[in-house]
């Protein structure tokens, strides 16, 4: 058990956008909301064998455009709203929030939900970094039920989604979003405390604020000592080529070398960055977290900022392991992407 502070915030943000990997969203608004209730009580963040077994934690955030919600932010009665249709359509009694992803804006919402319902945010998440869907979560993998599922916006109301599969309750989720204005609070079913501690992602906020202060501070090295990954490469972006598909913006970044001009890294990315791939060779792939941080600030870029003649530095952090086994890797590994390529661990040198 730790008390989370509104001076934490700044830290955790940062952490978050790293763990975004290229995606999860603009936090700024995340992290306004969450300082000015964090300045009125800190909150408990507990590790979910710190709960009851039978207790229940509701895993949540936001689906749909990051961007609406910058502009049409929460009125604060989603969170209420969410949890309190679980809790009637379940019969149980929600005890703590979690992040269903952790990163991004993602990880900032949980901590608002929390700070509003007043009840503790678990230090634990469904995914480890962003994905683009509701059903690549660990929780999935577990097959965990994840429905009922829940959608609120303040105009419209709620949305309760009962379906077999995570993939059907995405398309569904997904369609009541656009049909809410283009984002809504989403609710995963209330999972056991039991469960979550066997199977979620561990230590979540705990990593995102660690990163976090240590990119504060431009210790990278430390950072990459502490939690893992590698530096793979430094240079400058000389070509950007942005496509859309499949609902996702997607493209292709090349980057050249800062020492050696014959190197080429070349960066795949749609909402995230997911493969890098330097003079042919793969050095990087999804489910590990592919990250571009800006020189020398050591501001992490998602892949709406990316342009030519940034000069960027490279980071690969590793995932969690159940993104490694064969069933993570057929939900998030590269050819879940459509990239014709095997999961390789990264390797190489900057």
């Amino acid at each position: 058990m730790w008390q989370l502070g509104a001076d934490d915030v700044d830290d955790l943000a940062r952490g978050a956008e790293l763990l975004g990997g290229g995606g999860g969203g603009e936090v700024r608004v995340a992290t306004l909301l969450a300082k000015q209730l964090l300045r009125r009580e800190p909150l408990t963040v507990l590790s979910p064998a710190e709960l009851p077994g039978d207790a229940r934690a509701v895993p949540i955030g936001l689906i749909g455009s990051v961007t609406v919600f910058e502009e049409r932010f929460t009125a604060g009665t989603e969170f209420g709203a969410v949890v309190g249709a679980l809790e009637r359509h379940t019969g149980e009694e929600v005890s703590a929030v979690l992040a269903f992803e952790a990163a991004g804006v993602n990880l900032l919402l949980p901590v608002v939900a929390a700070a509003r319902l007043g009840v503790p945010l678990l230090d634990a998440d469904g995914e480890g970094r962003a994905l683009p869907n509701l059903d690549q979560t660990v929780f999935t993998l577990a097959r965990l039920p994840v429905t009922p599922m829940v959608l609120a916006d303040a105009l419209i109301g709620t949305v309760i989604i009962d379906a077999r599969e995570a993939a059907q309750a995405e398309r569904l989720a997904r369609a009541g979003a656009v049909a809410m204005g283009g984002w809504a609070l989403v609710g995963f079913a209330p999972q056991r405390a039991r469960d979550l501690d066997r199977f979620a992602i561990r230590n979540s906020i705990s990593l995102a604020k660690g990163v976090g202060k240590l990119l504060r501070r431009k210790k990278l090295d430390e950072l990459l000592d502490t939690y893992g990954g590698r530096i793979l490469f430094r240079g400058t972006i000389v070509e950007t080529d942005r496509r859309y598909g499949n609902g996702y913006g997607r493209g292709t970044l090349v980057l050249q070398h800062a020492e050696d001009s014959e190197r080429f890294l070349h960066v795949e990315f749609q909402n995230e960055y997911y493969l890098a791939v330097e003079n042919g060779e793969l050095r990087a792939s999804v489910p590990d977290v592919i990250c571009l941080l800006s020189s020398p600030g050591m501001n992490p870029l998602r892949t709406e900022h990316v342009r030519n003649g940034l000069t960027v530095t490279v980071l690969a952090l590793p995932c969690a392991p159940a993104w490694r086994t064969s069933a993570g890797l057929g939900l998030a590994g590269p050819r879940a992407f459509g990239y014709d390529v095997d999961y390789t661990v990264p390797n190489g040198v900057a």
